[in-house]
């Protein structure tokens, strides 16, 4: 944790050089490589900020150390997105995914400008390929990513699927039961192979959660009013 972006930057320019372009794309935030979370505080100190994003890159670190195999990027992502939520009681802080307002504010002004990418393409994009084109599609990208993570809780099924597709990469049985799928085609591949349900239904019932999620945060409803009216409980 580097008490200044100048020194995070100095930092990552000369340990990574070969990624460091995209990553010195970043304003706020970090990254992790290698099993090292690479990170460094926020102008003015937000503390809230610092443990979100030692929490999402906290999760990297882990996968990245003790996984077999590399997860898909958007569940990899998708679950560091997840991580950032969290509530203080009592002193002691609980993961808590819907309460993350920075990512369901961007995730409202996305949607309201009909600018959710189609599930297809939102498990197929790559975020730092994202950073380093246009960075402010990644903060689009990692805000769906937030809304498709709470959709997938939602359901007791998906959920699980998804439970199942972690475990593979962990115990290193992912990669040889998609030896054969393109580097491109293994978002697709992995969420419909996991969730059992074809990208047709699954883009229909997203959407329709995405509506009910969007329309419960601006009438002051919580995200679990959103999942509830949508037909499932968050997990």
């Amino acid at each position: 944790m580097f008490a200044s972006r100048d020194e995070w930057a100095s930092f990552t320019a000369q340990s990574i050089a070969r990624s460091a372009d995209p990553l010195l794309a970043i304003d706020v935030g970090g990254y992790a490589a290698g099993g090292r979370a690479v990170l460094f505080a926020p102008p003015g100190g937000d503390r809230r900020l610092t443990l979100k994003i030692a929490a999402h890159e906290g999760w990297h670190q882990y996968v990245q150390r003790r996984f077999r195999d590399r997860p898909p990027t958007w569940v990899d992502e998708m679950t560091g997105v997840l991580a950032e939520g969290f509530v203080e009681r009592d002193g002691r802080y609980a993961f808590v995914p819907e309460a993350n307002p920075d990512r369901r504010d961007h995730f409202l002004a996305l949607h309201a400008r009909g600018g959710l990418r189609p599930l297809a393409e939102l498990v197929s994009a790559d975020p730092t390929t994202l950073l380093a084109e246009d960075p402010p599609s990644a903060i689009d990208y990692y805000a769906q990513l937030w809304s498709l993570g709470l959709f997938l809780r939602s359901d007791e099924r998906l959920h699980a699927g998804v439970q199942r597709l972690l475990k593979d990469a962990a115990y290193g049985r992912l990669a040889r039961r998609f030896v054969a799928v393109a580097a491109d085609e293994l978002g697709v591949a992995t969420i419909a192979y996991f969730t059992q349900t074809s990208m047709p239904d699954l883009q229909q019932r997203y959407s329709a959660f995405a509506d009910a999620l969007a329309a419960s945060a601006a009438s002051g409803l919580s995200s679990l009013d959103a999942s509830s009216a949508s037909g499932g409980t968050p997990r």
